[in-house]
């Protein structure tokens, strides 16, 4: 039985994004998992560690890290306490749609073939099996796989513009990672001034970052988890729009509600900041 280790490190901060939290671990927790590793952020933090704790009997790292070196300095230090090769990247708005056999088919492939990078959602009616046919491939029961070198990169390269259409991403955060591609990926990535460091978007390598190849790579043959409420650039995609996950709130007011806490946020602590400073002064 081949079991893998799950990773998140996310912010939770709205009762919302809790209960999809909570509807997230249910859809896939009985699959084959040796150890949780779970990095927590937000107001809703200890609450998390509690639902976390009363359902797991298995090993469970939980951690409150939010260093000011950011997300990636925190998650290479929680990658210490990882205790498989086979790191389940877990995104709290993504649903298991299959089953949970299927997940620990999918986990066994991966350590068979050595597969070092899939992604497990965002499936898009196969939107990951189209370029296979720029190159030369192998086929398992679920998955198929290839050497994601330069040779097999360029051929891609060239099916994405002979049909015009813009590329995927190399390494998305929606996947299943061997341990030295996830360590390798964050040391590449550690530097990048794209986001800001203080959340996790930096992690993903565009199409365009090839620095990180060669590796293995598996793709889904079949859809396994769905995102939410992220159509993800395909109308009808989501769970709420397929009308199978309840529409308590949009994800713009959503988005929204998280853009004016960070606001005020920012606000009270450059505050408090500037409180310090002159009290320093006043007190010289």
């Amino acid at each position: 039985m081949v079991k893998y280790t799950v990773f998140a490190n996310f912010y939770i901060d709205t009762e919302e994004r809790f209960l999809r939290l909570q509807d997230s671990f249910f859809s896939f927790y009985k699959s084959n998992i040796k150890d949780w590793c779970i990095n927590i952020r937000g107001e809703y933090k200890f609450k998390v560690k509690k639902f976390l704790e009363d359902h797991i009997t298995g090993h469970l790292n939980v951690f409150f890290l939010e260093s000011k070196q950011g997300w990636n300095f925190d998650t290479l230090n929680i990658s210490k306490h990882f205790k498989t090769n086979i790191i389940f990247f877990w995104i709290e708005d993504h649903i298991c749609v299959g089953n949970i056999s299927k997940i620990n088919a999918v986990v066994s492939e991966i350590k068979l073939k050595k597969i070092d990078h899939l992604i497990y959602s965002f499936f898009h009616n196969g939107v990951f099996i189209k370029p296979l046919n720029a190159i030369d491939y192998k086929i398992k029961k679920n998955i198929f796989f290839f050497k994601y070198d330069l040779i097999n990169y360029k051929k891609i390269k060239t099916w994405y513009l002979k049909n015009k259409i813009k590329p995927n991403y190399l390494i998305s955060a929606c996947s299943f990672m061997s341990l030295g591609l996830f360590k390798k990926n964050l040391n590449l990535t550690k530097s990048k001034k794209k986001y800001n460091q203080m959340l996790p978007f930096n992690f993903e390598q565009r199409f365009d970052e090839n620095k990180i190849l060669p590796f293995n790579n598996g793709v889904l043959k079949k859809e396994l988890f769905v995102s939410i409420d992220d159509n993800h650039g395909e109308k009808g995609y989501c769970l709420i729009d397929r009308g199978l996950y309840p529409n308590r709130i949009t994800k713009k007011k959503l988005d929204e509600l998280r853009s004016k806490k960070n606001n005020v946020f920012k606000k009270n602590f450059f505050l408090e900041i500037a409180v310090k400073r002159f009290v320093k002064y006043i007190y010289k």
